[in-house]
């Protein structure tokens, strides 16, 4: 069976309301009924000292003043038990049934009175002698008789407005015990509520209580552990996405590349037997180009994979020339302006060359393939290194091109997203993966009009981590 955690708070609140309320009810009920009784025996108790030990005689005159002050009915008796006067009548069989009430003459309270019924009514009962003798030397008794609907009116009279003070009471501690469950389950509910759309992969953070206690920080804490598995998830998925890339990629890429190779190989063969050809441009050109080739079928063959990189000192420049070099014919034939900016003095960091080519190539050749589709003007590719500030390389591969598009963001780097019609995706998750390599960063901008890529590397006298490799 199931038990709300509202029940579970509830309950027991009301419980304890209900139980306070009500003892402080009734005792408040039984003392104030108590007392309006003391001091209503005690008002009679006073008329009838005052009557019984006065001078005059007991008319019936005076006994009718009696009962106008105190409410009750009197009858004076002789010492034979005869009625003398009365503001009530009494007949044999009433006179009989007096004879049980004692005559002590206390009436301390009606709950100690004796009870008589009397022609259809019920009274309170007791005899006060008379201290006044009468001539004939005799002794008289005074009988009191006080109604019992009048005491009970008397008693719901005080205990009314104490009965309905608790009633109430009872009624605003249950509203506030229910409100109370409320304020506390209604945010777990809601926590409750966001956790199974979480289970569910909806991953979008609680909104936090405006209290600072228990619940906001189970509120912070599911927030966090949705932070976390949505980061899980991404990273599942592109783990996913990478298997699914390398099983299906993989056989198909080393067969290129060992036809690559082969066609390399018989280029190299052919330069050696035909010597007027080693000096061509048409030969350099398709060496370039396979090599090209070999160096994108080595980036997808190593996508995904975490590479130990050799720790050698790479004069950086020498490695731009060389990529630019490799792209230039490309550029030339393009009608694009391929430019290089280079420094001063020679930039060494501590990486692998062949993973920077790799890098630069793809950055440069994203470059020229973007001014070469948008070519409504000057078709310009910039690339800049130089030193900065806090020991680090810095290369900027710049382009006139229109740029990704905005909304991609930071995740123009992450794989399989692209703003190119005919992209991959993969070219920039690759230098990524070799910039973080080397303990580096990627990212990009629009400035004045251009695209800019900037990579930035440690140098090699720069602290780096320590091991032999990046």
């Amino acid at each position: 069976m199931r038990w709300p955690i509202r029940i579970q708070l509830l309950v027991p609140m009301l419980a304890i309301v209900a139980l306070a309320i009500t003892l402080a009810t009734v005792a408040s009920v039984y003392l104030t009924v108590a007392g309006a009784s003391r001091r209503q025996a005690g008002q009679l108790r006073r008329v009838v000292a005052a009557t019984t030990e006065a001078n005059f005689p007991l008319t019936e005159t005076v006994l009718q003043q009696m009962r106008g002050l105190s409410g009750g009915q009197f009858v004076l008796l002789d010492d034979n038990r005869k009625v003398v006067h009365g503001t009530i009548r009494l007949d044999a069989d009433a006179l009989e049934s007096l004879r049980a009430v004692d005559a002590d003459g206390t009436f301390d309270s009606f709950s100690s009175a004796s009870v008589v019924r009397l022609s259809g009514n019920t009274y309170l009962a007791d005899l006060v002698p008379v201290r006044r003798r009468t001539g004939a030397g005799g002794t008289q008794t005074l009988l009191v008789l006080y109604p019992k609907d009048r005491w009970w009116s008397i008693a719901r009279e005080v205990a009314h407005p104490i009965l309905w003070s608790g009633a109430i009471a009872m009624v605003v501690g249950g509203l506030v015990a229910a409100v109370l469950a409320g304020r506390f389950a209604r945010p777990i509910r809601v926590i409750g509520d966001r956790a199974m759309a979480i289970a569910a992969g909806h991953f979008k953070p609680v909104a936090l209580p405006a209290r600072d206690d228990e619940i906001a920080d189970l509120a912070v804490s599911i927030n966090t552990m949705m932070e976390r598995l949505s980061h899980y998830e991404e990273e599942v998925r592109r783990t996913e996405r990478m298997r699914t890339l390398g099983q299906l990629g993989a056989g198909m890429a080393h067969q290129l590349r060992n036809s690559a190779t082969g066609v390399r190989m018989a280029i190299e063969l052919h330069q050696r037997e035909c010597p007027e050809a080693a000096h061509s441009e048409s030969t350099a050109v398709a060496m370039r180009e396979l090599r090209l080739m070999e160096s994108y079928l080595r980036s997808f063959l190593d996508l995904g994979q975490a590479r130990r990189l050799p720790h050698e000192r790479v004069d950086l420049g020498s490695v731009v020339q060389g990529v630019l070099e490799l792209v230039r014919p490309t550029c030339k034939h393009a009608g694009i302006d391929l430019a290089y900016h280079q420094p001063p003095q020679p930039v060494f960091v501590k990486a692998d060359d062949e993973s920077l080519r790799q890098l630069l190539v793809n950055l440069v050749l994203n470059a020229t393939e973007a001014v070469a589709r948008h070519a409504d003007g000057a078709a310009r590719v910039v690339v800049e290194l130089e030193r900065s500030d806090g020991n680090r390389a810095v290369v900027r591969v710049n382009d006139s091109g229109p740029g990704p598009c905005g909304t991609l963001g930071d995740d123009l780097f992450e794989p399989f997203v692209t703003g190119k019609p005919d992209g991959t995706g993969l070219g920039l998750y690759v230098a990524r993966q070799i910039a973080e390599a080397h303990h580096g960063s990627i990212r990009w901008q629009r400035l004045e009009n251009m695209t800019c890529f900037t990579v930035e590397i440690p140098l090699a006298d720069a602290r780096t981590h320590p091991g032999d490799t990046c």
